[in-house]
């Protein structure tokens, strides 16, 4: 009995360090993630009633939680004065579909510091199916020029080749509005600077994402695509050969 005592007093204290340890590390992974100030309802709205600064606060909420159409508290004017056209409750979201019947100024759903830039798509199949607040990659098909060698020799010429190459542009981008055939983005000055010039050069395709997720943010994970990458598919891979007469189906 006297050795039960001090075995289920180190297994206690055990789970205690392993409690704590554990809501260190969450701790610090909530630090580490990028938290936006949001405009919440400090009372009970109703349809109808107008937003003023009396009854809205903000809250810093991390991005993998929030809403599509939040309203960031540095953009709160777009919505102050505004008609409610559904009833929020005290401490939800007011989001832009709750004064979604009155007309915005394109200006004011700007990110501070940023620049609206529209963008074309050359398949607008998958912008039909799009809504504001969707997140998309961008992809983009380009021909590069490549200056190759003639020969081994050190004064051998060189030709200049041209290749078709298809790669990620930006891996994810939030829309703000639908326009014709397009989207309408929000990006810092230098990335809506080179999409502008980007899309004059290439062939742009929107892919769509998961709102919110936070992994293949790095462009480079897309890798290229090239003609020598269908090839190199087939590498390996045995011939298929059709029969001249097709096999009876087995009842």
């Amino acid at each position: 009995m006297k050795n039960i005592i001090p075995l289920i007093v180190a297994v206690v204290l055990g789970l205690v360090a392993v409690f704590a340890v554990s809501r260190t590390i969450a701790g610090k992974d909530d630090t580490r993630e990028q938290k936006v100030e949001v405009v919440m309802a400090s009372r009970m709205l109703d349809e109808g009633d107008t937003v003023s600064e009396g009854v809205i606060y903000s809250v810093s909420v991390a991005v993998s939680s929030l809403p599509k159409q939040h309203v960031k508290w540095n953009n709160r004017n777009m919505i102050i004065g505004q008609k409610l056209v559904h009833s929020v409750a005290k401490g939800d979201y007011i989001l832009l579909s709750d004064v979604g019947g009155v007309t915005l100024s394109k200006g004011n759903i700007i990110g501070d510091g940023e620049w609206g830039v529209p963008v074309h798509f050359s398949d607008s199949t998958l912008v039909k199916m799009l809504q504001p607040g969707d997140e998309i990659a961008i992809i983009g098909t380009y021909k590069l020029q490549e200056a190759v060698k003639k020969g081994k020799d050190v004064d051998a010429g060189t030709d200049v080749i041209q290749r078709t190459v298809t790669t990620v542009i930006f891996p994810r981008v939030r829309i703000l509005e639908l326009t014709s055939g397009g989207v309408l983005l929000s990006l810092p000055p230098q990335q809506a600077l080179a999409l502008t010039a980007i899309q004059q050069q290439a062939e742009l395709f929107p892919l769509l994402r998961k709102t919110n997720d936070t992994k293949a943010m790095n462009r480079k994970d897309g890798g290229i695509y090239e003609s020598r990458t269908l090839t190199e598919l087939a590498e390996g891979l045995n011939h298929i050969e059709i029969p001249a007469v097709p096999s009876e189906i087995k009842e």
